[in-house]
């Protein structure tokens, strides 16, 4: 690894203190297909690289936040256009670790994801053309194991308490759990806990998990897997030996945190038995948490970064209003502002503009005269990849992808990947295709089929 973190770096970390820098992995779940977010991951970026505030990926702040408590072996698991994730992050070296990746062609569930970063080529094979992982199995005895696209503050010191909780409780898979509005226990697997010990924090309750409701509106518990766990590496072995490929349509799956291991270690799934208790384990936290599930959660989650209630740092000036990039074009004495704005690198911005609140414009975008934006994010320009996988890079695009808004132009609860922007749109998504035109969606749009 080429770059060196000082001794005194690594020395306040929490796993330096305990003693557990080497015993505890990183396993971040990247490979799911997206389908809520097409045609923007179909054509241009996976959900995990998704930019935050126009320009930090969802991903990087699960990167940092390892880094930041000494966890130096990290992996993810990737699928769809994962060569966008291996270009960003590449080996690691940028943030100071080592990262590694398991690509899958088919996506093999939550439970398969874990168990190949962190068994490599000892992981069951359940695919018959599958590659096993070329890394061997993690010599450690803890793995932490978030999804790729969540976001939240539950940042460094919380994964020390959530360790503590785990290593007192004697679990062998805590996860967080966080409080959803009662109308969406639908959209989420919701938890029991057996009478929690109250603590004082964000980390407000702890309690061993007694019942696991996936998906039910009329779940009496509004509790919800906040997808963070912390799982013994002993228990993915055993897990490991009873997974399936990842498809409804055989007997007795066996590839889903949510639909099969939990039930299976509360002893509620019939067909799987496991060869002794294992304690599963609940902690609430109250902070800051969203689960990007769909387009409207991608703007709600950039509306908190701005509002302070999400913490991710962005390469930007800031300012009163918000943040502003480098070589920007603006007279800030013709334009109006309603807080809080981004504008990132190398834009221009016409007099008569209002922006905001609550406008994201990445980089590299012309908004002409009067025209008008808010609550949207408005990307940089990124690769395009076509059905078959092929990609124009972004530096190619430039002459057909003009990043423009039209004058007069009022741009409202949207989403958009590109292009030139020359009528009004409210809650839209648009994606720019091959050839430069523009693809107008509702922002509700999702594709038929399966969204696993």
């Amino acid at each position: 690894m080429p770059v060196k973190l000082p001794t005194s770096f690594l020395e306040k970390t929490w796993t330096h203190k305990k003693g557990m820098n080497h015993e505890i992995k990183g396993a971040i779940l990247a490979a799911g297909l997206g389908k809520r977010m097409d045609p923007l991951t179909a054509h241009h970026l996976p959900k995990p690289l998704f930019p935050l505030g126009g320009k930090v990926p969802i991903l990087e702040i699960w990167i940092r936040r390892f880094v930041g408590s000494g966890i130096s072996d990290i992996s993810m698991n990737l699928c769809v256009l994962k060569d966008t994730i291996k270009r960003y992050f590449k080996d690691g070296s940028k943030f100071a670790t080592n990262i590694n990746y398991v690509e899958e062609d088919i996506p093999t569930g939550t439970l398969g994801g874990a168990c190949k970063q962190v068994l490599g080529n000892k992981s069951k094979k359940t695919l018959k053309d599958e590659e096993i992982p070329k890394a061997d199995e993690f010599k450690g005895s803890i793995v932490v194991v978030p999804s790729g696209d969540i976001v939240t503050n539950f940042g460094t010191e919380f994964l020390e308490e959530m360790y503590d909780i785990h290593r007192k409780a004697g679990a062998a898979f805590s996860m967080v759990l966080t409080p959803v509005s009662w109308e969406r226990r639908k959209d989420f697997g919701t938890v029991i806990l057996d009478k929690p010990e109250e603590r004082k924090g964000e980390i407000s309750k702890s309690g061993a998990i007694i019942d696991f409701i996936e998906k039910n509106p009329d779940s009496p518990s509004n509790l919800n897997n906040a997808s963070i766990y912390m799982i013994e590496k002993e228990l993915l072995k055993i897990l490991d030996e009873f997974r399936t490929e990842a498809k409804t349509d055989i007997d007795h799956p066996f590839y889903d945190f949510g639909k099969h291991v939990f039930p299976a270690m509360l002893n509620k799934l019939p067909h799987i038995k496991l060869p002794r208790d294992f304690v599963l384990w609940g902690i609430q936290y109250d902070g800051g948490w969203f689960d990007v599930g769909n387009k409207r959660d991608y703007l709600r989650v950039n509306e908190s970064l701005l509002d302070g209630k999400i913490k991710v740092w962005l390469p930007y000036e800031k300012l009163p209003w918000g943040y502003l990039g480098s070589n920007v074009a603006v007279d800030f004495s013709k334009v109006t502002i309603i807080p809080p704005v981004v504008i990132g690198n190398n834009c221009i911005i016409e007099q008569g503009v209002t922006l905001g609140p609550y406008a994201i414009i990445g980089d590299d975008w012309i908004i002409e005269k009067n025209a008008s934006i808010k609550h949207s994010v408005l990307w940089e320009r990124y690769s395009y990849f076509d059905k078959e996988g092929n990609e124009m890079p972004a530096d190619q695009r430039r002459l057909i992808d003009r990043h423009e808004v039209r004058r007069d132009v009022s741009i409202e609860e949207c989403v958009i990947a590109g292009g030139i922007i020359q009528s009004d749109i409210r809650e839209k998504t648009v994606d720019v295709l091959e050839d430069g035109n523009t693809k107008i969606l509702s922002i509700d749009y999702v594709p038929a089929g399966s969204r696993a």
